[in-house]
């Protein structure tokens, strides 16, 4: 089997996510590891089309193995969940930006309830594919369907917020500002690529095609579209400064103003800057038993520290 123009585009895939991947990682150990870094996904991406790329580049040996196809479609095809979550939660970033310097950032659960939804589609991306015995008849799956609905409720959302956000542009931290631009300059192009999905799912144009559609297509509305979002934001990103993370008050003790809420966490965080107005220190915890000893010691130990820790929750 020689190589074609779909062999040419996955070997350029592969030329362009190896280096991001390196970026991303960098990235998130800088800035950290966690999902609401929004770095995370960047890694997350770029190993779904690297790995998805190297199974179709395996069937160069292998063309009648349809278990490398199948792995290829679905790294193909849920490749626009770590975008979106990508660009949302590096948004949520800019958000934190505003709690950090005025204390008047949005809600961040509303950040988190368009991540769900985004999580939703895409695991019926993947039962939808998956579910049937052709790749083309998973595309067009029902489940696939409701995921594409699911992509745009998620990229009309992100519209959304980015217009919130700009209503407080000028409470963004100095340096942060470049951030909302790359999550703004991104989202017009990711509805392009979300555009081809729509086209591959719904449409009867055999050149959106996911398997045997026009290459020149799927170079032009997907994979450029891609390596532009992923670079922009790499590039935005490795320009940043590491920041503390943000601390917002519970909604119940906004008025009394007596403790500080990790929206993260779930959990009242008693490490607050002081001096800050949209923050002040929680009441100072129990001191916890050292864990040292013997075995039995140490698990008693960690018992007690976990039921003090606990009283004083359920007391606050």
């Amino acid at each position: 089997m020689t190589i074609d123009y779909r062999h040419g585009i996955s070997i350029l895939e592969l030329i362009a996510f190896v280096p991001a991947l390196v970026m991303s990682i960098l990235l998130a150990w800088r800035h950290g590891f966690g999902r609401t870094a929004g770095w995370y996904f960047f890694i997350l991406f770029s190993l779904l089309r690297i790995v998805g790329n190297c199974c179709y580049l395996a069937t160069l040996n292998d063309p009648e193995n349809r278990g490398l196809y199948i792995a290829w479609a679905i790294c193909s095809s849920i490749g626009m969940s770590p975008l979106l979550f990508g660009v949302l939660y590096n948004l949520s970033r800019v958000n934190d930006s505003i709690q950090r310097k005025t204390g008047k950032g949005f809600w961040p659960q509303i950040f988190r309830i368009f991540g769900f939804i985004t999580l939703l589609a895409i695991i019926l991306n993947i039962v939808g594919i998956t579910g049937t015995s052709s790749l083309q008849g998973g595309v067009k799956s029902t489940e696939t369907k409701v995921a594409m609905i699911l992509y745009l409720v998620s990229w009309v959302g992100l519209v959304g917020l980015i217009l919130m956000v700009s209503t407080r542009y000028t409470s963004i931290e100095a340096g942060e500002h470049r951030l909302f631009f790359a999550v703004a300059i991104c989202t017009p192009i990711l509805v392009i690529r979300l555009g081809y999905s729509y086209m591959a799912t719904f449409g009867h144009n055999p050149h959106f095609n996911l398997v045997t559609g026009n290459e020149t297509i799927q170079l032009v509305m997907v994979v450029i579209e891609e390596i532009i979002i992923v670079y922009i934001m790499l590039l935005t990103g490795l320009t940043l400064d590491t920041r503390q993370k943000v601390v917002y008050k519970a909604a119940s003790s906004v008025e009394n103003g007596e403790t500080a809420y990790d929206p993260y966490s779930g959990n009242v965080n008693p490490e607050v800057s002081q001096g800050n107005d949209y923050c002040s220190s929680a009441p100072a915890r129990k001191p916890k038993r050292p864990i040292r000893g013997g075995p039995i010691h140490m698990l008693v130990a960690y018992t007690m520290n976990k039921m003090d820790e606990r009283r004083e929750n359920s007391a606050q």
